[in-house]
């Protein structure tokens, strides 16, 4: 019965138009997230945990091109023999989308590029954002993301940035206009 459900599921959503063109908009969000652990044969024992969480409203002012901003709390977590260190940050990005493929697939490729800054903490740390993935349409307004998000983050108070890789999977809502 589960197969029977899932295959007439499947076919619906064969022949779904998803909302990717000129005047819809874009709104929803997503979760990223990374773990790293040293090596057995470090010499020094360490844990990292990073989470980003990311609101977004964005507008298609082309076909498969949507502009937009991002609001994104971000906190990193370190644990070493040498200490702890916590990181935590609010951020505002503008964002721009791309999608690949026509607006009658199922799966289609995306990436996005943002530039992320922040107006809240004292360092007013700046990130480059890009990430790249595959938004699939469960009908023609709501699609699930899988990303693969990367961050290059700058902070004024220090000459070291910092690179992270991160997995992200989020929901977008696309609003045809009426």
């Amino acid at each position: 019965m589960k197969t029977l459900f899932f295959f007439f599921v499947f076919t619906l959503t064969l022949s779904i138009n998803a909302q990717i063109t000129k005047g819809n908009w874009l709104v929803g969000g997503d979760i990223a997230f990374s773990y790293s652990k040293s090596k057995p044969e470090s010499t020094v024992d360490s844990k990292g945990f990073d989470i980003n969480l990311s609101p977004n409203i964005g507008y298609f002012f082309w076909d498969k091109l949507a502009l937009g901003t991002r609001l994104s709390y971000f906190s990193s977590r370190y644990k070493s023999d040498m200490g702890n260190s916590t990181y935590e940050s609010f951020l505002v990005s503008p964002f721009v989308k791309y999608y690949f493929m026509d607006t009658n697939k199922m799966v289609n490729p995306f990436i996005e590029s943002s530039y992320r800054f922040s107006l809240v903490n004292e360092n007013n740390s700046k990130e480059f954002s890009a990430k790249g993935g595959a938004a699939i349409f469960l009908n023609s307004s709501v699609a699930l993301e899988i990303s693969l998000n990367y961050l290059n983050s700058i902070t004024n108070n220090s000459f070291v940035g910092n690179h992270t890789f991160l997995l992200g999977f989020g929901i977008q809502v696309h609003l045809e206009k009426q």
